[in-house]
């Protein structure tokens, strides 16, 4: 008897155990700041499961459909990083290093979209700061690395001149990603991803596009400055499109800055008020705060600025503090009857991370702060002194995204 009821004891035990995992799974707090407390959720580690099966048991369910984003900021191509992505073996640039690590992450989600702040024109020299033009392969990269659309419009887009614009939506239309922000097309059809019977849409603007506006004098058509008349057009095409939720990806903010200035918030409750549903911006190459409320009776979820996705600044080099972290922003939509609202959201904050390989050459990595913490499964990769970088880096990470002041050094 009492072998029969230790081993019923057993299975209760795992049975609470397993039903308590899922719970904790299922039901992220959507107000919750302790970023600290975030783990990474198992549906991440998929292959966008979601896009092939999102049929429900429940015949009280079948008009339900969820669908996962993830986002990211400023995904930078500084010459030192390409230089030392060259492979002589494949006679090309090879960046299979940037999102290697996240990779599985990005496999678990619908729709991957990032900033790409750079040009690509083939028909000019590979350049990185201050005129950014990058080798075509890296596209290819990012769409082997699970992205899926790109944001064009920022300070760099003009990098290579009117033609950059052009070449730069062909390289990423020949590799099978979307683009938004940029155009060559005068009509400036809306761009929607759908993605399990929910559409959405993406619109994108610059505040700045450092003192070349000028080059685009007729073929204004091109860009997207944040102004008002424009977002507002771009707004009304997508709602008569039939989009169910409006992502806007404004380029704004002072660079370094890690609160937002007043123009930025302007231009959120101008967008949110206009039918906006989520703000992910980018461009101060810094995370800055997030913002969630209910406006109408809907989810808005806004973050001033990403930081950098992935770049060749580092603190030790250029003085700026918090320049080696991002974020990947996760959404989770829900649609039910017909109308679809932001169920839950959650951060993973980043770090780029740089190593030697073991040909000795420098490489880069974009790396989960959940993965280099102490437990983490890429902690033990880390020397000793960027362990104690990383976590100082992480705590104002949590206190930045927060919304909280650093506190003055000692």
């Amino acid at each position: 008897m009492k072998k029969i009821f230790y081993g019923l004891l057993i299975l209760l035990i795992l049975g609470l155990g397993i039903f308590s995992l899922n719970i904790y799974y299922s039901n992220p707090n959507i107000s919750s700041g302790n970023l600290k407390s975030q783990q990474v959720s198992k549906k991440a580690d998929g292959k966008k499961e979601n896009k092939k099966n999102n049929k429900k048991s429940d015949k009280k369910e079948e008009q339900v459909y969820r669908t996962k984003i993830w986002a990211t900021g400023d995904i930078m191509y500084h010459m030192p990083l390409y230089k030392n992505s060259y492979n002589m073996e494949k006679q090309e640039y090879d960046f299979t290093s940037y999102y290697q690590k996240v990779k599985e992450y990005l496999d678990g989600a619908d729709i991957v979209v990032g900033n790409l702040e750079t040009s690509i024109n083939p028909n000019k020299q590979l350049s990185g700061f201050p005129l950014f033009n990058t080798p075509p392969e890296a596209i290819k990269y990012l769409k082997e690395s699970g992205f899926d659309i790109l944001s064009t419009v920022n300070n760099h887009c003009l990098d290579t001149g009117l033609e950059g614009i052009s070449t730069t939506i062909d390289a990423i239309d020949a590799n099978g990603l979307k683009h938004f922000g940029t155009y060559k097309d005068a009509k400036r059809d809306p761009v929607i991803i759908e993605s399990n019977n929910i559409k959405v849409g993406f619109i994108g603007y610059s505040d700045i596009f450092n003192g070349m506006d000028s080059l685009v004098s007729g073929n204004e058509f091109m860009i997207s400055p944040l102004k008002e008349d424009l977002i507002i057009e771009d707004i009304s095409k997508l709602k008569n499109a039939g989009v169910d939720y409006i992502i806007a990806y404004p380029h704004w903010g002072i660079e370094y800055s890690k609160v937002p200035d007043e123009k930025q918030k302007y231009f959120e409750d101008f967008m949110i008020k206009n039918g906006v549903d989520a703000i992910l911006g980018s461009h101060p190459h810094v995370l800055q705060e997030t913002s969630y409320k209910q406006v109408d009776g809907k989810n808005i979820f806004t973050i001033y600025s990403m930081g950098n996705s992935i770049s060749n600044q580092k603190k030790r080099w250029i003085g700026r503090d918090g320049v080696e972290s991002g974020v990947f922003v996760e959404l989770n939509l829900v649609k039910e009857d017909g109308k679809t609202k932001l169920e839950n959201y959650n951060l993973f904050p980043t770090y780029v991370n740089s190593y030697i390989d073991e040909k000795g050459i420098r490489k880069s990595e974009v790396v989960l702060y959940y993965d280099i913490l102490e437990g983490g499964k890429y902690r033990d990769n880390l020397t000793s002194e960027s362990k104690n970088f990383v976590d100082n880096e992480y705590e104002k990470v949590l206190q930045t995204l927060n919304g909280k002041k650093e506190e003055p050094a000692s």
